[in-house]
């Protein structure tokens, strides 16, 4: 029954991008975009992503993206992924239309919102996965693990932060709270600060 589990459809947004997850430093993996005071992301497939510079003036945060692409969503983990197939720059909407096709093209998955947002960005660069990033991220996961939030958090390596001098690096989101020489032993208070509201499903 896994056609009843999961449902697709098309989306077309205009939304204001707030940053980039990039793979290996230089190839951009997600679109973060703010769309009606909710931040979303957007997932660029490799063959999208070639050539693409996320240092070009393109991805300047606060700047405007047209975006069309696939959204699934899967009803059982409740979970809204967004795959764009093509985007563009575009010049600041009127005030009121991304909230329009925000509210038809995604609004309804309101609940898996906070699955989403409740996220973990932790650097994997040398600098910072040497320097005790690794065993922050396996604290972390375990912590994760252990208290049944697996489904509610997550927990993912990003490219470098650009923060290798205070090593290691995360970013918690959707606060967009920065963290630097982060040690193992915090991994638990850091989960109690950030998401103490999320119970666990079990």
């Amino acid at each position: 029954m896994v056609e009843l589990e999961m449902q697709s459809a098309d989306f077309q947004i205009t939304a204001q991008l707030s940053g980039l997850i990039t793979k290996d430093g230089d190839r951009i993996k997600y679109l973060r975009v703010m769309l009606a005071e909710r931040e979303y992301w957007v997932k660029i497939p490799k063959e999208l992503s070639r050539g693409l510079n996320p240092y070009s003036v393109d991805f300047q945060v606060g700047s405007w993206l047209e975006i069309v692409g696939v959204q699934t969503i899967d009803r059982k983990k409740g979970i809204l992924k967004l795959v764009a197939s093509s985007f563009s720059n575009v010049n600041t909407p009127v005030k009121d239309s991304s909230a329009a096709i925000q509210t038809e093209a995604i609004a309804p998955k309101k609940q898996s919102q906070k699955q989403i947002n409740a996220c973990i960005l932790i650097c994997q660069k040398s600098d910072c996965w040497q320097r005790g990033g690794k065993e922050v991220y396996q604290n972390l996961e375990k912590i994760i693990q252990e208290r049944g939030l697996s489904d509610q958090i997550q927990l993912q390596k990003t490219g470098c932060q650009k923060q290798c001098k205070k090593a290691p690096n995360l970013v918690v989101m959707p606060n967009k709270s920065r963290h630097s020489f982060v040690r193992p032993t915090e991994a638990a208070s850091l989960l109690d600060k950030y998401f103490s509201n999320i119970s666990s499903k079990g």
